[in-house]
């Protein structure tokens, strides 16, 4: 019960996070202002199931059981990216609680690494200037930039 609280928590935190990188555009976000950690350890577990909540793994380093969130499923699945318990892993991520947030993950065997957050903390899988979505004024962006369509005639 308390796992699923701390979860629950860790998830809440996330989302709250998630709405001040939307209103804060060239500020670090409220993530990256908790203690930055290396881990180099073998995954455990990995939980990546569509509708099962935040993918995460859990990282075995020196004894010591680690939950790992890693971000977006849909950005997982685009980078082609399946961790796979057993394997030998390095991340680079922000300190919550007894969790950590992951800005980068490395599957040693597959030399694959996948950053999920930019320098500042900010998910890249938000698209857009400074991960959020159509601020740029650009064409396609409804009244705010481009051209309008003819009235047909």
């Amino acid at each position: 019960m308390r796992t699923r609280n701390l979860t629950q928590a860790t998830l809440a935190a996330l989302a709250l996070a998630a709405v001040s990188v939307a209103q804060q555009p060239a500020m670090q976000t409220p993530l990256a202002s908790n203690p930055v950690v290396e881990l180099k350890g073998k995954i455990e577990r990995v939980q990546v199931a569509p509708g099962q909540g935040m993918p995460y793994m859990e990282i075995t380093e020196g004894g010591r059981t680690t939950k790992v969130f890693l971000g977006s499923m849909r950005y997982l699945m685009q980078n082609n990216f399946s961790p796979k318990a057993g394997e030998e892993v390095e991340v680079k991520g922000y300190r919550m609680a007894e969790n950590v947030i992951a800005s980068s993950v490395s599957l040693l065997a597959q030399n694959k690494t996948l950053k999920l957050r930019d320098d500042s903390g900010r998910p890249l899988w938000m698209g857009g200037r400074h991960g959020q979505r159509g601020t740029s004024g650009g064409p396609g962006r409804g009244r705010r930039g481009g051209r309008r369509a003819p009235a047909n005639p």
